[in-house]
């Protein structure tokens, strides 16, 4: 990639970073809004809570069945088009949502939104790759990461609040019109696509892109790895709380998902780590603090678990921010890639629900905690390969 773009201090890219933070926030805001909502679902419709968690599994399983084929749209009519059309498609299908006379119907509608979700991973990044300076990729691609670190934990905590309010539909229906309203100023505000799409584009040599695809995979995996882990300990900690001898109820389990903070702050600051120590030591040093976080949750004080939620969170973030941003970047074709580094994560985060499930059913909380390392070390030596150097973008 040549050395043009949106650079430092520029209006334009001060508007871009506004709009790819609201374009993350709203993302994983609609993503996630039902999952605090699952046991009233559930109540109206008289589903069990594993069908009742399918609402969620089929929109993940929708964005990563669909984020391919979107990226590859994505470079014939450009990528800006792509995500903000992808979003307004989500926001409006949750809005139906909340309408949805039974079960059957409400599951189908989850899964045409996380296709019509699909559309902003997989152009995001890309847009990043192609538009912005390279002396600035990392910073506005970890903003972007910070906006789903934020809508993450806005969704899950603020439609369980207007849940208690206006039922578990009004707290849809509220959460799509505000992602409507984000979508709206994301599409006034982020710069069309100045760069030409690659589909007509000639491909590389392959000996020129030799040394840049196992880069490539080993980012995939650091990204595939990292989130099993995460998304593992999210979901088995509130059965940690809710047993002897904390008893939390869910309300106050949830609050743990405020840890998602850390996340945001570190995201954001990932390009300036890796402008010091390069890719390979960013991405190690995150999934550090990830080890260090997940053994310090084996202690018993409830603030000891939360510092260890900080790490993780926190640690995470670190890792994926700089691995996704630098993924397209590598790439003869950045949505392509920056689209298989999101099927992956989704892959991941599918697996890890299950595989960490099944440690604490066999072991409680300490099989947890085993499992999570195992995860963390797997991706710790996918990151170990990266060259020390930094990496040429293409």
């Amino acid at each position: 990639m040549s050395g043009t773009g949106l650079r430092e201090g520029t209006p334009e890219l001060r508007r871009a970073l506004a709009a790819l933070f609201g374009i993350g926030l709203a993302t994983f805001a609609l993503l996630y809004a039902v999952q605090p909502l699952l046991v009233p679902i559930g109540a109206e419709f008289a589903v069990g809570a594993s069908k009742a968690s399918l609402l969620v599994s089929v929109s993940t399983a929708g964005i990563a069945v669909a984020v391919l084929p979107l990226a590859r749209l994505s470079e014939r009519h450009g990528r800006a088009r792509v995500i903000t059309g992808g979003l307004a498609a989500a926001a409006l299908a949750g809005a139906v949502v909340a309408w949805a006379p039974s079960f059957p119907l409400l599951l189908g509608l989850r899964g045409l939104q996380g296709v019509a979700l699909a559309g902003v991973p997989a152009a995001a990044l890309a847009w990043v790759a192609e538009e912005v300076h390279p002396a600035v990729v990392t910073r506005v691609g970890g903003l972007y990461i910070a906006g789903t670190t934020v809508g993450g934990m806005a969704g899950r905590l603020l439609a369980g609040l207007a849940a208690e309010v206006w039922g578990w539909r009004g707290a849809v229906l509220a959460g799509a019109l505000a992602a409507a309203a984000v979508t709206a100023a994301a599409h006034a505000l982020l710069p069309a696509s100045r760069r030409p799409t690659q589909a007509g584009a000639p491909a590389a040599p392959a000996g020129r892109d030799d040394g840049r695809r196992p880069a490539r995979v080993r980012l995939y995996l650091v990204g595939g790895l990292g989130m099993a882990m995460f998304v593992g300990i999210f979901n088995v900690i509130g059965y940690r709380t809710s047993a002897p001898p904390y008893l939390l109820g869910t309300g106050a389990a949830s609050a743990f998902f405020l840890t998602y903070l850390a996340g945001t702050v570190t995201s954001a600051l990932a390009g300036r780590l890796t402008a010091r120590v390069g890719v390979r030591g960013a991405v190690l040093a995150g999934l550090g603090g990830c080890a260090a976080g997940v053994a310090v949750t084996l202690a018993a004080p409830l603030a000891l678990i939360w510092l260890g939620l900080l790490l993780v969170a926190g640690g995470f973030f670190v890792a994926h921010a700089v691995a996704s941003s630098t993924v397209p970047r590598l790439a003869p074709r950045p949505s392509a890639a920056s689209g298989r580094y999101t099927l992956v994560y989704y892959l991941g985060s599918s697996a890890g629900g299950v595989l960490l499930g099944q440690a604490w059913d066999m072991a409680a909380w300490q099989g947890t905690v085993l499992a999570a390392l195992v995860l963390v070390a797997a991706a710790a030596v996918a990151a170990a390969g990266l060259p020390r150097r930094s990496l040429p973008a293409r």
